[in-house]
C-alpha cells in the first residue's frame, strides 16, 4: 500500500502508541509545532494525529524519519504484551 496519498483507509495511531511517540519526540528535544513544520502542516494537525483522532501520512513520514523507523506501517504497529 502507498502511504504516501491520502487514503480514507489509513490508520490512526492508538492512545498508548500516541503517547509513546510524543514522549519520543520530546525527548528528542523537539515540539509539535516542529514537527508541524517538518510536515507542511499545523501544530494542531499534529496534535490530533498523534492523539488519534485523524492520521496523516505527511505526519507519520516525519514521525517516521525522526524515530527511525523504517515505515508507516511499523510505526502504527502496537506492540503485542507478553504473557509473562
Amino acid at each position: 500500500m502507498d502511504y504516501a496519498t491520502r487514503s480514507p483507509s489509513l490508520q490512526r495511531l492508538d492512545s498508548d502508541k500516541g503517547k509513546w511517540v510524543n514522549y519520543q519526540i520530546r525527548l528528542r528535544g523537539l515540539t509539535q509545532k516542529e514537527i508541524a513544520a517538518r510536515a507542511g502542516c499545523s501544530q494542531s494537525q499534529v496534535a490530533n494525529t498523534l492523539a488519534g483522532r485523524t492520521s496523516s501520512s505527511k505526519i507519520y513520514l516525519v514521525l517516521c524519519d525522526i524515530l527511525e523507523i523504517s515505515s508507516i506501517a511499523e510505526l502504527l504497529a502496537t506492540p503485542r504484551r507478553s504473557a509473562v
